[in-house]
């Protein structure tokens, strides 16, 4: 089916409906990169948008993410579809527990940290008690769980990460991005400070006996 881009609504509900999923990622992208749409073209841009994420799923997770973050975008507020991107990543790391480095699950970590940079200030609060099951889950895996040296997961995690970097304007990359560096760096050197000044145990004396 040809993409009509006048009508927006019409091309994405006809797609959806005759199961053209190239046409419907087309005309997405085309109006999710013009931007300025109305709120109903908004409301279709979402739902169009999660319906290709429901498509893709954990068969093609750097597109089912995209797809997912650009949905909730057009209403970066939304607890319920903030909810179902990090559900969407908390599925991925189940599922590749067993198969992921370390890199890997910093790389996921990010991923949040990026998620986090187009929800509103109003929200923050929202975003963080969302994101932090998440988090936690992360954490556990690192101390509980015997990572591999190598894998091939980060072919995978990589592109889902550089898409939602693409999809950032300059300004927040030249502005929130040096913030996520910056308090990285810190965190990775408060953790290195806490391993070398960790008490070591102390031996017991032994008083000889007489």
């Amino acid at each position: 089916m040809k993409p009509s881009y006048e009508d927006p609504i019409k091309s994405i509900y006809q797609s959806i409906r005759s199961s053209d999923y190239d046409t419907l990622s087309d005309v997405l992208d085309h109006f999710y990169n013009s931007g300025g749409c109305s709120a109903g073209v908004k409301s279709a841009i979402c739902f169009g948008y999660k319906v290709l994420a429901g498509e893709y799923g954990q068969g093609s997770p750097g597109d089912a993410l995209q797809a997912n973050d650009r949905a909730r975008q057009m209403f970066p507020s939304d607890k319920g579809l903030l909810q179902d991107e990090i559900g969407f990543l908390f599925e991925f790391i189940d599922k590749n527990t067993n198969k992921v480095t370390e890199k890997d699950i910093d790389q996921v970590g990010m991923m949040i940290k990026l998620i986090k940079i187009k929800v509103p200030k109003s929200s923050s609060v929202m975003a963080d008690s969302v994101c932090e099951p998440l988090v936690n889950r992360l954490e556990r895996i690192k101390s509980d769980t015997e990572l591999k040296e190598t894998s091939n997961i980060y072919q995978v995690s990589e592109p889902m990460m550089y898409n939602l970097y693409s999809d950032l304007t300059e300004q927040e990359r030249n502005e929130k991005i040096a913030i996520i560096i910056l308090k990285t760096i810190e965190d990775m050197d408060r953790i290195d400070y806490l391993k070398k000044n960790k008490k070591k145990p102390t031996k017991k004396s032994v008083t000889p006996k007489p």
